[in-house]
């Protein structure tokens, strides 16, 4: 990025309270304590704390100019530049998108209810084995990591693929100005954010507002197994792609099996088939897959090209990885997030891992469900039970709910815990030499500490016959 004071006060539409207009800025942090000499401080005012506090601090460690949302800023030092802006958050996404109009290539935008970040992870790996791709770090996929991924775009850059989440409507419509991608994803749309939106309607209407922001040469590409696809198709004139596993989409799967902790399938498109293997477990990774396959045909990639970029794609932490442990443990790290979709996908994976061998589920809530709270954590309960598992121990206020459901339809060995720490001394007391093992929650429960607690202690007595024996 290089952009000069003046640029910036025209695209913010702010003043300039001090300092140089032909100064050139070439980098935005967000950040005191990781400034760099050159760049532009943005001071965001979050729950905590106020950026606006640590402007001296910026200037200080090297930030040529800072934006301010006070007319009055003290502390700072003789030609730094000064500029006042009324929200510094949407003139944060203001220079995103002047930068954005000054750089050529094309952005491929990914949001949906599940299944955004391992998306993007496998569209970058099958897009860079042709073009020159940055994406959205895993955190970055709002309306602050948007524009600050966006920024870091040089004019090398050929591909962009970038995540975008949202809290409620309008949200994606605003990085959709932003980052103006040619071609859009949609994964699924789930219950996540019911809490916030009321209904799945809602949801899909918020979603789809990166497939209404696409131009007329724009690409649509749309899940085929997903009920709210008719609807999204009637959001965008230009061409739509669909994948998925039935004859109707246009680029699917078939011979779906796992080996080992890999999952085989065909990719069929109509530019041919090839089979491919990706370092991932479940359907659901296959078909996060095939969204990432048909992004690749939609950039002219052939299916040699593919197979190559997704068997190249290694899964993010805490997302459903399995974990060799001692005497026989096998662990599934699925901390990360949970959803009423996700949390059943997990459970089919820890199903068919656990084949032959005893199965536990520890699991706790699922956030932002709404007033279908009760009934979504029942439902899994329930699925839980289906699903083979022999101990559940859950997790939260709503954990009771899956409990509840988990013993509804017969599952005897349940325990219900408030805390991670008492999940953890639940599930040592529970556990046996060779048991398989899913760990799942909302981020915010915190279940990754049960998953490191697990582990520490399994390690630290690896030598001693620790877990319980099953009955003989």
């Amino acid at each position: 990025m290089r952009l000069t004071v003046r640029e910036i006060v025209e695209a913010t539409g702010g003043k300039l309270l001090q300092g140089d207009p032909e100064v050139v800025i070439t980098g935005v942090s967000t950040d005191s304590r990781t400034i760099r000499r050159g760049e532009l401080f943005v001071p965001l005012r979050g729950p905590r704390t106020d950026g606006h506090h640590f402007i001296g601090d910026a200037l200080r460690r090297g930030a040529i100019a800072t934006l301010t949302a006070k007319e009055g800023v003290e502390g700072v030092p003789n030609g730094s530049a000064v500029i006042a802006v009324e929200d510094p958050l949407r003139a944060l996404g203001a220079i995103a998108h002047a930068h954005r109009e000054r750089i050529s290539l094309t952005v491929v935008g990914v949001t949906g209810s599940v299944g955004k970040t391992t998306t993007v992870k496998m569209t970058r790996e099958v897009l860079g084995t042709r073009f020159r791709v940055a994406s959205t770090r895993e955190e970055w996929n709002a309306e602050i990591g948007v524009p600050l991924a966006i920024l870091g775009l040089d004019e090398k850059t050929e591909v962009a693929v970038l995540e975008m989440a949202m809290r409620g409507l309008g949200q994606i419509r605003e990085l959709v100005e932003i980052a103006r991608p040619e071609i859009g994803v949609v994964t699924n749309i789930g219950e996540s954010h019911l809490g916030l939106l009321g209904s799945r309607e809602n949801i899909a209407r918020a979603k789809g507002e990166l497939i209404e922001g696409l131009p007329p040469g724009g690409i649509a590409i749309l899940n085929a197994e997903d009920d709210f696809t008719p609807f999204l198709r009637t959001l965008h004139r230009g061409e739509v792609v669909t994948f998925g596993f039935g004859p109707e989409a246009m680029v699917r799967a078939s011979e779906v099996s796992r080996v080992g902790e890999r999952t085989r399938f065909l990719l069929q498109t109509g530019k041919g088939s090839v089979p491919v293997e990706i370092r991932a477990l479940g359907v659901h990774n296959v078909s996060n897959a095939l969204a990432a396959a048909a992004a690749g045909l939609s950039l002219g990639l052939t299916v040699e090209e593919i197979r190559e970029g997704l068997g190249r794609f290694t899964p993010a932490k805490m997302r459903l990885l399995p974990v060799a442990l001692p005497q026989g443990v096998l662990l599934l790290d699925d901390t990360y997030n949970a959803s009423p979709t996700s949390t059943r996908a997990a459970l089919a994976v820890l199903e068919d891992l656990g084949k032959g061998r005893r199965k536990v589920a520890v699991l706790g809530e699922m956030l932002e469900l709404g007033e279908s709270a009760e009934e979504a954590h029942r439902q899994i309960g329930q699925e839980v039970a289906r699903h083979g598992v022999e101990v559940l121990i859950a997790v939260g206020e709503l954990g009771r709910f899956i409990a509840a459901g988990a013993q509804a339809v017969g599952l005897e060995r349940v325990r219900t815990v408030l805390t991670c720490e008492e999940a953890l001394s639940a599930l040592l007391e529970e556990l046996r030499p060779l048991d398989v093992v899913l760990v799942k929650a909302s981020r915010a429960v915190g279940l990754e500490r049960v998953v490191e607690g697990l582990r520490k202690r399994l390690w630290e007595v690896q030598g001693e016959n620790f877990l319980k024996q099953a009955p003989s």
